[in-house]
Parts: C-alpha cells; sequence; structure tokens
C-alpha cells in the first residue's frame, strides 16, 4: 500500500528507482498509452468535401484575385510570377504547413552577381544588417543565392487579402535594397536603408 495515496502498488517487475522516489510510484509504460489521431475536419457547406489544404487554396484564391497566375509545383508549394514594369518576371513560392494554425512562408531566390562583393563574410553581415532593419522579412545566403522569406501564423480569422500582396511586396523590397546597398553611394538610389 502506498501511505501518501492508499493505492495497492505491486511489486512486479523492473521498477524506476529514480521514478519512484520522485514520484513515489512506477511509471507508466508510454507504449501502453492510447495513439491520439489528429482530428478530421468536418465537411463543408451542404457535404461538400474540405479541401486538404485550405490555408493554401485560400492563398491560391487571393493570388488570382489579384491577377497572378500560380500553380502547385512537385513539392506542394504555390509557385507564382510576379511581372514589374519592365516586363521582368520573379518566381516566387509560398510553402504552407497546415494546421490548426498554418504557417506560410513566402519566399524566393536570387542569383548574386556584381556588384556583391564575392566575399561571403560580407554578404552574411549585409544580409544580417537588412534583416535587423526591415519587417516581416528574413534575408539568408544559400551557396552563391540570396533567399528571402516572409513567415507567418496564419489564425483562420486572418486578412489573407492584406497578408499575401504585403509578403510579396516587402520580399521585392528587400531584393532591390539588397542589390542597391552594394553600389556606390553616388549610384544608390533615394529610399535605400541606411540613408540619412
Amino acid at each position: 500500500m502506498s501511505e501518501r495515496r492508499g493505492w495497492a502498488i505491486t511489486r512486479t517487475g523492473r521498477i524506476d528507482l529514480a521514478a519512484q522516489s520522485r514520484y513515489g510510484w512506477r511509471m507508466t509504460d508510454p507504449t501502453s498509452l492510447p495513439n491520439f489521431m489528429p482530428s478530421a475536419p468536418d465537411a463543408g457547406p451542404n457535404g461538400a468535401p474540405v479541401s486538404d489544404a485550405p490555408v493554401r487554396d485560400r492563398i491560391l484564391d487571393v493570388l488570382k484575385g489579384l491577377g497572378i497566375e500560380a500553380s502547385i509545383d512537385g513539392d506542394g508549394d504555390l509557385e507564382f510570377a510576379i511581372v514589374d514594369d519592365q516586363g521582368t518576371s520573379t518566381t516566387l513560392f509560398a510553402r504552407v504547413a497546415e494546421g490548426d494554425l498554418a504557417l506560410v512562408r513566402f519566399f524566393g531566390q536570387w542569383q548574386l552577381a556584381e556588384p556583391v562583393s564575392s566575399d561571403r563574410n560580407e554578404r552574411l553581415a549585409r544580409c544580417n544588417d537588412l534583416t535587423m532593419q526591415l519587417n516581416i522579412v528574413k534575408l539568408s545566403l544559400v551557396q552563391e543565392s540570396l533567399v528571402v522569406s516572409a513567415e507567418h501564423v496564419v489564425t483562420p480569422n486572418a486578412d489573407l487579402d492584406i497578408l499575401v500582396p504585403l509578403s510579396v511586396n516587402h520580399i521585392l523590397q528587400s531584393v532591390g535594397f539588397f542589390f542597391q546597398s552594394w553600389l556606390p553611394i553616388d549610384d544608390a538610389p533615394a529610399g535605400t536603408p541606411g540613408d540619412a
């Protein structure tokens, strides 16, 4: 009998002495715990099937509403192209981790070339400086490419009509700031971070 609770404790099998001294009884065998399956979403209105990727589908709808063609690539990411005023196309991606609170990462990558320094430490320092100065976006290096991302927790009531274009604009502006920051001061356009 346990003196603390009045429960009968049988002394069969191996006893975890550390657990017994800490808790006063044997530890539960973790393999004996039930497996809890994630809850399946309820059916949609009128019994319509519910998407396995509701946040990704909402982002796809927002992109289509902005007149941006998007497709789902082999990894399940949204792939879309932004065309600027000069007709230059930039491919971006949106990766969504679905769940009760979904996570979305908008990202793209750009090859590094002149006037960007060839010194990796200078490149990393510049990425760090801009990441610290800017909101929402992170700049990083992967081999000879600049990777810029914006990550968000997407609640069920999140306004994706604001979040999607805001993220895309911040990414593209950050890329511009990064490349402009390597230009000599006389050549850099006004508005570059670090200007007085």
